[in-house]
């Protein structure tokens, strides 16, 4: 027995020493390793800061920094704006150096060749375009289904041109235009009859309220 307690003293003694070997060399592991960050820290900051403390020692010594030189030749400072001047540049015309100018526009006079008032309009009263209006301006104003109508329906009782209304010498002209089913001004079926405002026309199915501005 008191051999067995020799034997485990000295297994004892011998794992510990193991052990502290082995400790020994993961703390001197760890220690390279802090010791090459640190290092790589220390050089990072000072090459990121050597600028910074080379212009800082320049401005307490009093140095004045140099002026640069910019493109077009004159000198500007750290904290200057670079002058303005002219620089050429090709316009539209193919002209070189000339300057911008402002250009005064007179909106009266933009589609004024194409532009018509408005002289009056009429109001749908029933179907499917109930409270639509169309305007009405000077000159000849077509209604029915075709799409180049200036009044455009969709009436299926309609002809695709089926009447106009014109506007001249402040006069309304309502004239059918040889419809299928006819036109009619205030339920009397009218070829061509002179209108005025609040007059009701009724083409196929579709009634409407003409309205004038004169």
């Amino acid at each position: 027995m008191i051999f067995n307690l020799i034997v485990d003293f000295f297994r004892s003694l011998g794992q510990q020493r193991i052990d502290n070997v082995v400790n020994s060399a993961q703390a001197k592991k760890l220690g390279a390793i802090t010791k090459a960050k640190s290092g790589a820290a220390k050089q990072f900051n000072k090459v990121v800061d050597a600028p910074a403390k080379a212009a800082k020692g320049a401005l307490q010594k009093g140095d004045k920094p140099k002026p640069k030189k910019d493109d077009g030749g004159g000198e500007m400072g750290w904290f200057s704006k670079k002058s303005a001047q002219p620089q050429e540049r090709e316009d539209h015309g193919g002209g070189f150096g000339e300057p911008e100018k402002t250009v005064a526009i007179d909106l009266s006079q933009i589609n004024l060749g194409t532009f018509k008032p408005c002289v009056g309009w009429v109001v749908v009263l029933n179907g499917e375009l109930r409270g639509r209006d169309f305007r009405l301006t000077d000159g000849k104003n077509t209604m029915g289904t075709a799409a180049d109508c200036d009044v455009v329906l969709t009436d299926p009782y309609l002809s695709s041109k089926h009447c106009v209304i014109r506007h001249e010498n402040v006069t309304f002209t309502l004239v059918d235009l040889d419809s299928t089913n006819g036109t009619y001004l205030n339920d009397r079926r009218a070829s061509k009859e002179d209108i005025i405002d609040n007059d009701k026309i009724r083409m196929g199915r579709t009634e409407l309220k003409f309205k004038s501005l004169e």
